[in-house]
């Protein structure tokens, strides 16, 4: 998304970039190797670069308050699938993963009280160059 980083933070315990969203913004058709994630008018940060997000310490400055005004991630295409299941009893995992393309599109405006008001919008997102997507389902011991 440009040359800024846009998320939720991260806390002092290193804990970063979750947040729940509602169900109806996410669309998953696994078996058609498909997935779309779509907001409007989200609360995040803007925290420069990627690097100055997941430094705790922010050496180019503290993140600022922006909102997504539009953001859409969709997922398709199949390059590869892999499945793997562990074979160790404890942990139980199992997944099954789609490498595939994937594009996006992004409207965004940092708030105006931060000082800044950066307003900053993509090109469309059948311009986007996907050098790697994956997406996927997996199970593990907490959740079997």
């Amino acid at each position: 998304m440009g040359l800024h980083s846009y998320d939720l933070g991260i806390s002092r315990a290193t804990v970063f970039w979750t947040d729940l969203i509602s169900p109806s913004s996410v669309k998953v058709d696994f078996d058609d190797a498909e997935a779309v994630l779509q907001i409007r008018n989200y609360c995040a940060l803007d925290a420069f670069t990627v690097a100055n997000s997941l430094d705790a310490s922010h050496p180019m400055g503290h993140p600022v308050a922006a909102v997504l005004n539009f953001f859409k991630m969709s997922w398709s295409g199949v390059k590869r699938k892999t499945s793997f299941t562990s074979t160790d009893p404890q942990d139980h995992f199992a997944g099954d993963f789609i490498e595939d393309s994937a594009t996006i599109e992004v409207d965004v405006t940092t708030l105006p009280s931060t000082g800044h008001g950066f307003h900053f919008v993509s090109d469309p997102a059948s311009t986007t160059v996907s050098n790697f997507a994956q997406i996927g389902r997996e199970r593990n011991g907490a959740f079997v």
